[in-house]
C-alpha cells in the first residue's frame, strides 16, 4: 500500500504547478521558528534541504551557506532556478534514497516536508547517514502528539473513522512515552489529496510525532541540541496539575510543532 501511495503522490507532485506556487507563497516569509533554528547552521556549511520545493530556504540562508536543494519533483527545482534562488547545487531524487556518500553533508535540513513523506523513517535514517560526524540535522514540521489534533488530509473521513484514529493515536503516544524505542511513524493511507483538489496539507500522509522523532534520533546516538517542548511555568493553583504532568514528561509535546536540532557524534 505504501508503494502505491508514494507513486500516486509522486505523480501529483510531478505535474501540479499550482501546488508549488501555493506552497511557495506560504513559505515566502521567514517564520520565527525557522529564524531561530537556522541560527544553529554554521557559516559556510554544506546544507542539504530535503523536500526543498521552490527552495525558499536558500533565500533565507543566502550566502552564508552552500545550499543544495533536493526534491522528488522536477517542477519545484525548475521553479527555484527560474526564480533565481542562490543554489550551490540541486538534485532530483527520493528522500528515502539520498544519492550522497556517507558523512558528505555538514547539515541536513527539512522544513514542513516530513508530514508529506510516505517513508519518513527511511528518510530520517538517510539524512543521518549522509550527515558527517559533528554535523547536524534540523527538522521543522507540524506534529500531532495531541491525539485529537489531526491534519486536514482526513477531513473527508467519517466521524467513526476519525474517532478510531484518535484512539490509535492515544495508544501510540502512550507507548512512545513508556517505550521510547518503539517507533510507529504512523501513516494516513487515504489522504484527501487523492479525492479532491489540492488545499493546504490535504497531502499530509505522516502523522508526525515530535516525541517519536526525538526518541528516534536519541536511539541513533544523536545529541539533542535543541527541541521545542512545553515547560513548567510559575503560576497559581491552575498550573499545579499542568506543571506536575510536565515534570512527568506528560503533555510536553502537546500542541507543539516538531522543532529539533540534533548533532551527530
Amino acid at each position: 500500500m505504501s508503494e502505491k501511495l508514494h507513486a500516486s503522490l509522486r505523480e501529483f507532485y510531478s505535474r501540479n504547478e499550482k501546488y508549488f506556487d501555493e506552497a511557495g507563497e506560504t513559505n515566502a516569509e521567514l517564520t520565527p521558528e525557522r529564524r531561530e533554528l537556522f541560527g544553529y547552521i554554521p557559516d559556510g556549511a554544506l546544507v542539504l534541504d530535503v523536500g526543498c520545493g521552490r527552495c525558499e530556504n536558500a533565500v533565507f540562508l543566502g550566502a552564508r551557506a552552500r545550499y543544495v536543494g533536493f526534491d522528488l519533483s522536477p517542477l519545484g527545482l525548475e521553479k527555484a532556478r527560474s526564480l533565481g534562488r542562490p543554489l550551490f547545487a540541486a538534485a532530483l531524487g527520493e528522500s528515502q534514497q539520498l544519492p550522497f556518500k556517507d558523512g558528505s553533508i555538514d547539515l541536513c535540513l527539512s522544513t514542513y516536508a516530513l508530514e508529506h513523506f510516505v517513508f519518513p523513517e527511511r528518510c530520517l535514517r538517510e539524512m543521518w547517514r549522509v550527515c558527517r560526524r559533528g554535523g547536524r540535522v534540523i527538522v521543522i514540521s507540524p506534529a500531532y502528539d495531541s491525539p485529537w489534533m489531526l491534519p486536514p488530509s482526513i477531513g473527508h473521513w467519517s466521524a467513526f473513522k476519525r474517532m478510531k484514529l484518535i484512539v490509535a493515536q492515544t495508544l501510540r503516544q502512550a507507548s512512545r512515552h513508556f517505550f521510547p524505542n518503539r517507533f510507529f511513524f504512523a501513516q494516513i493511507s487515504e489522504p484527501r489529496i487523492l479525492k479532491d483538489e489540492y488545499q493546504s496539507d490535504f497531502d499530509a500522509v505522516h502523522l508526525v510525532s515530535a516525541r517519536e522523532v526525538a526518541n528516534f534520533f536519541k536511539a541513533l546516538g544523536g545529541k539533542i541540541v535543541f527541541e521545542r517542548k512545553r515547560t513548567p511555568r510559575a503560576g497559581g493553583a491552575r498550573d499545579l496539575i499542568r506543571n506536575s504532568l510536565l515534570r512527568l514528561g506528560l503533555g510536553e509535546y502537546g500542541r507543539m510543532n516538531l522543532q529539533i536540532v540534533v548533532e551527530k557524534p
